[in-house]
This record gives C-alpha cells, sequence and structure tokens, in this order.
C-alpha cells in the first residue's frame, strides 16, 4: 500500500497547523511521527485519514484522493486507532472490538484472533466504558487488528500512553510484526528512546513543518533532538553495542532501558 502527502496545510481558523508537508510512508515499515506538542502529529493523523480536508495539498492513498474515497473502500485499507477514544453506548469488549468489522465482511475469526493477541478474552464480556484507560487502549488496538488486512495501512495516535509496561512492549511487538508481515504502520509517539528502538523510519515535525524525514538512526540524532525539543539529549551505548539516545535529565538505568524495548 503507498501513501503519499504532497504539500498538505491544515488550519485551524488562523492557527496553522501543518504548513506544506510532504512526505511518503513506506509499505513493510514501521514509521514513528515525533515532535513537540502542538506540531501537528495528531492532525496530520485525521487529514491522512480523512476526518480532516486539509486547506491545501492531498492525501493519496493507492493514488486515490481520501477524501474521494468511499467509506467501505477506506474502511478496506485504512485502520485508525485514535489518541482518545469514547464509546457512547453501553458496548462490551467483544462488541467493541466487532465493530472493526463494521463496514467489513462479518469475520468472527478475525475478532477472536485480536482478542486472544491483546490478551483481553477474559474481559470481553465487560462494559467497555468501566475498563480502566489503558485497558480501552488494548481494546482500540484489538479492533485495529480486527479490521486491517495484511498489506493495509495502520495509523496510531499514542496508542499506549496508558498500558503498563509489559502490554506496552506486546503491543510494540504487534505493530513491529505487522509491519514485517506488509502493512504500513504510522505511530505517533512521546519517547525517542522506544521511538529508536521500534521504528524503521522516523517523521519528526516542529511547528507544523516536517523538519525531517528519514531512517530512525538518521532522524534520531543528539544534535537534532535538542534542536527541536528544546532540552538536552545523549548518547548511550549499551552491553550490547545498541546505542540510545535519552534525555540527559532522566536516570542512567540502562537495565531500564533495555527491559522496555
Amino acid at each position: 500500500m503507498s501513501l503519499v502527502i504532497d504539500q498538505l496545510s491544515f488550519s485551524y481558523g488562523r492557527v496553522e497547523a501543518l504548513q506544506g508537508v510532504t512526505v511518503q510512508a513506506n509499505s513493510g515499515k514501521l514509521t514513528a511521527i515525533l515532535g513537540p506538542n502542538a506540531s501537528g502529529k495528531s492532525t496530520l493523523l485525521r487529514c491522512v485519514i480523512g476526518s480532516l480536508k486539509p486547506l491545501r495539498g492531498v492525501v493519496l492513498i493507492d493514488g486515490k484522493p481520501v477524501h474521494a474515497m468511499k467509506a467501505r473502500d477506506l474502511a478496506r485499507r485504512v485502520a485508525y486507532v485514535p489518541q482518545r477514544s469514547t464509546v457512547s453506548a453501553s458496548f462490551t469488549v467483544q462488541e467493541v472490538v466487532e465493530l472493526g468489522r463494521y463496514r467489513l465482511p462479518r469475520r468472527a475469526s478475525r475478532v477472536d484472533e485480536a482478542i486472544e493477541r491483546l490478551e483481553l478474552a477474559d474481559i470481553a464480556g465487560r462494559e467497555y466504558s468501566a475498563l480502566s484507560v489503558g485497558q480501552q487502549q488494548r481494546v482500540m488496538l484489538a479492533r485495529a487488528l480486527a479490521q486491517i488486512e495484511p498489506d493495509g495501512l495502520l495509523i496510531l495516535d499514542e496508542p499506549t500512553s496508558a498500558m503498563d509496561l509489559r502490554h506496552e512492549h506486546d503491543a510494540m511487538n504487534i505493530l513491529q510484526e505487522l509491519a514485517a508481515a506488509g502493512a504500513t504502520v504510522l505511530l505517533v509517539m512521546h519517547d525517542v528512546t522506544l521511538a529508536g528502538t521500534v521504528a524503521d523510519d522516523v517523521w519528526l515535525l516542529d511547528r507544523g513543518k516536517l523538519v525531517v524525514s528519514s531512517q530512525a538512526a538518521d532522524v534520531l540524532t543528539v544534535e537534532r533532538l535538542e534542536e527541536v525539543f528544546g532540552v538536552k539529549f545523549e548518547s548511550i551505548r549499551t552491553e550490547g553495542g545498541r546505542i540510545v539516545i535519552l534525555p540527559e535529565a532522566c536516570p542512567r538505568n540502562e537495565t531500564a532501558i533495555i527491559s522496555k524495548t
């Protein structure tokens, strides 16, 4: 699946949230989208899925403008996990995951596999609204897994921000597996160290502009991150020889870094 973003601009009133962003996502790769608050990360994702109409520019999925695609056609290609999820009705976990197939042919096996993969079987009958935020995030990821095809586009906006470390680790493994199997994965995140571990490519945004997009190792440099985020970073080599980048103020607990990757 191809995703091309060409000269994309978007404004909230007089505030220009995106300014001429041009970038392309690669199938079979996990791309992390990083940047300070209000740099346009979530806005970019919402333009990609068609929920926001750009002021200028275009988003092309398999060569088709996203705003010209029918809902069913878009659902076949794109799954989205939002930063915050709201389920107004009294749906159970099982029912929420089943919503991933709402515009697609019903495939109970896909729903069951997603529930099992996210370790939700024991709470499948519970009401979604009664869950912790971390559990709700696992349900939203399961819904996306039930929907996404092997060569599809999976878009996620900070999907693990409330998960505990074990479930975050499992979720990142799932995303890497999907990319390795041929999916295109776009992931907004704030953890620079984790991004350097799981991402193939990185898009770095700042104040609505794309600073750079390239392989993770080329983007995540001390100098570039300090310029964009305004804090000091340092590069540390682990016992295994891997280089990690982390904020200078963080404790130098290498065991903790390794256990999270």
